[in-house]
């Protein structure tokens, strides 16, 4: 199993402005890369791979929409290197043009958590130096948290996970990532 996947906090690091697609570095407290994934530009079906390096030889989670259409696609997550299901996340579509909301669904599609944006999506949208704010919420508890930096150049992004928390770090991760690459792609 990946270090990433027993951390109770990392970072997530990519450019800002991003042209030509998008590269994400998982790195540790010390500034460690412990897992990286790299996004093309102009895809029409997102297929999201998180790897353990930059070299990208060993895939941890793969990330897939199921239909082209964005705005309220279901990304299925599945554990690439046991082959398990690890269930999906569904996109609020108009909801989310205010606040970025995600629907965390098990492997047999049953709502058990949800990712919300705490801070504005909108005014984030037209001002995109705005440092964003993010939580799990889990019967009502918001104890996984990520907040983004404040840096016109280098996005990061802090992952922060209450020891022993419940919620699959894999999942935790995969969320995190696509958050960030769609994200990334509104701007």
């Amino acid at each position: 199993m990946s270090a990433l996947f027993t951390m109770d906090s990392y970072y997530i690091q990519t450019k800002f402005w991003r042209v030509l697609g998008g590269a994400f570095w998982f790195k540790d407290v010390n500034d460690q890369v412990i897992a990286y994934s790299k996004q093309k530009r102009f895809k029409l079906k997102e297929d999201i791979v998180l790897y353990s390096d930059e070299t990208c030889t060993q895939p941890l989670i793969s990330i897939k929409a199921r239909s082209v259409i964005d705005f309220g696609a279901t990304y299925d997550i599945v554990d690439m290197t046991t082959g398990e299901n690890l269930g999906a996340a569904r996109r609020k579509g108009l909801k989310s043009i205010f606040k970025d909301t995600w629907k965390i669904l098990d492997a047999n599609g049953n709502e058990y958590a949800e990712f919300v944006e705490d801070s504005n999506a909108i005014l984030r949208r037209f001002v995109p130096l705005i440092p964003a704010k993010y939580h799990f919420s889990i019967q009502g508890q918001h104890d996984i948290m990520m907040n983004q930096r404040f840096n016109p150049i280098i996005k990061k992004t802090d992952v922060m996970i209450p020891p022993g928390h419940p919620l699959d770090r894999r999942v935790i991760a995969a969320v995190a990532l696509l958050n960030s690459a769609i994200e990334g792609r509104q701007k």
